[in-house]
Formats: C-alpha cells, sequence, structure tokens
C-alpha cells in the first residue's frame, strides 16, 4: 500500500511538471500549407500581443487520421466560441509533401477557420514529445503547456473546451 501511495504521489508530480511545462524557449520554423514560413515564438507572441489572456491549440493530425479530421470539425464550435477571447488553432499537417496538394484541397473543401502549418518530416511532432495522433497541446498565453491529449472521440471536444476556458476566462 505504501508503495502505491508513493507511485501516486510520483504521478502527480511528473503530471505538474508536464502541464507546466514552459514552450517559450522551443522556436520552430514551419511553413503553412501556402508555403511562408512562421515562427512558432512570433505567433506565441501574437497571442500575448492580442489581451489580456489568450491560448493556443495546437492539433497534430494527418490525411489518413479519421479521428483527427473528426477532431478538427468537432472544435470547430469551440474555436468560433473563444475566438474573440484570443484563442488560436494551430493544425500542424504531418503528411509528406507529394500529398501537399490533398492536404490544402481538404483544408480550402472543408473551409476548417483554424492555421494549418506543416510538419512534414515530423520534426516538431517529435521535439513535443508526440507517439501517436491525434496529438494537442493547449498553451497559455505565457507559453505554458496548459494541457496534453492524444486521441479523440465524440464528446472530447466537452473537456478541450473546458480547458480552454479555463485559461482565457
Amino acid at each position: 500500500m505504501k508503495k502505491l501511495v508513493i507511485l501516486i504521489a510520483v504521478l502527480i508530480s511528473i503530471a505538474g511538471q508536464l502541464s507546466a511545462q514552459d514552450l517559450t524557449s522551443v522556436d520552430l520554423y514551419l511553413r503553412d500549407i501556402d508555403g511562408e514560413e512562421h515562427s512558432f515564438q512570433d505567433y506565441l507572441a501574437d497571442v500575448r500581443d492580442g489581451g489580456d489572456k489568450g491560448a493556443v491549440l495546437i492539433s497534430f493530425w494527418a490525411m489518413w487520421c479519421e479521428p483527427c479530421k473528426q477532431e478538427m470539425k468537432a472544435l470547430v464550435p469551440v474555436f468560433e466560441k473563444y475566438r474573440d477571447k484570443n484563442l488560436h488553432y494551430l493544425a500542424i499537417n504531418m503528411d509528406n509533401p507529394r500529398s501537399l496538394a490533398k492536404v490544402k484541397a481538404y483544408v480550402k473543401a472543408q473551409k476548417l477557420p483554424y492555421d494549418f502549418w506543416l510538419d512534414p518530416n515530423s520534426e516538431v511532432f517529435k521535439k513535443l514529445n508526440g507517439q501517436s495522433m491525434p496529438y494537442s497541446l493547449i498553451i497559455d498565453q505565457d507559453g505554458k503547456l496548459h494541457a496534453k491529449r492524444t486521441g479523440f472521440i465524440a464528446g472530447d471536444e466537452h473537456e478541450i473546451a473546458e480547458d480552454i476556458k479555463k485559461i482565457l476566462e
């Protein structure tokens, strides 16, 4: 029983460290679906400059990942609700460069209101400790990791909305 209590305490401590991870030192440069290069730190700076509070939802996805596409569609109402409160949604696609035309066509056809960047070699995904998709990070205005999620099933959008609400309200 004592070992179980110690294990639980260690896991709670690790979870606290993960949720407080500082991403302000992580500078990533990726291209968007139109070929323009962007800096992650510039993106965070835009959030900081946008108001008193802000949040970034980063979601890694691929064309072959149906739960990823379901997550992006399910989060449209959440994004629309909090967009005016300085929520930014950064969808980072991990398909290979040959699939770029399909990615761009899909994004345009779905009329998703997010920012779309490309990580064709999964470098950023790996740097941010991604292991499976969909993989989402919720970051506060100060660049601190607030929540990390892997996978998506219908209804998860409500939990994501609650995490976002905690930061923005």
